[in-house]
């Protein structure tokens, strides 16, 4: 009778220790605009504003159309309020050479080496020559 007992207790703490904690409610935050364009290049843009003061704003569009080097150069921005109640803007840039910010919270040092970086001639993949074994 004892065992069942200290079973039944022991399986009583693991249910509880299992189960969910219960998370603070979170705040419904209206979407007052969403939109995306979706263009048969390949390119779009899109528009997101929330409730809170959120804002996205992106543009892709197709570089170096019909060739080995398409592809796509993306340029954007958001704006969010953080937990300071600051405002928050950061622009950027994407593309075949990499992702560049710009922004009140990015280190203008990290701009400036993704900036030059962009430029830098990209080196070629060279592919190992397959050998060939003859049986």
């Amino acid at each position: 009778m004892v065992k069942v007992f200290v079973l039944f207790a022991c399986l009583a703490i693991a249910a509880v220790s299992a189960a969910p904690t219960e998370e603070p409610e979170r705040e419904v935050v209206a979407i007052l605009k969403s939109e995306i364009n979706k263009h048969d290049d390949g390119s779009y843009d899109l528009h997101y504003e929330g409730g809170d003061g959120t804002i996205r704003k992106e543009a892709a569009s197709v570089v170096d159309e019909g060739t080995e080097e398409e592809a796509l150069e993306v340029k954007g921005s958001y704006k969010y309020i953080n937990s300071e109640g600051e405002e928050v803007e950061v622009f950027y840039t994407a593309g075949k050479n990499g992702f560049v910010p710009y922004g009140s919270i990015i280190n203008p040092e990290i701009s400036a080496v993704a900036e030059a970086a962009k430029d830098l001639p990209k080196e070629e993949v060279v592919e190992p020559k397959k050998k060939t074994v003859s049986v």
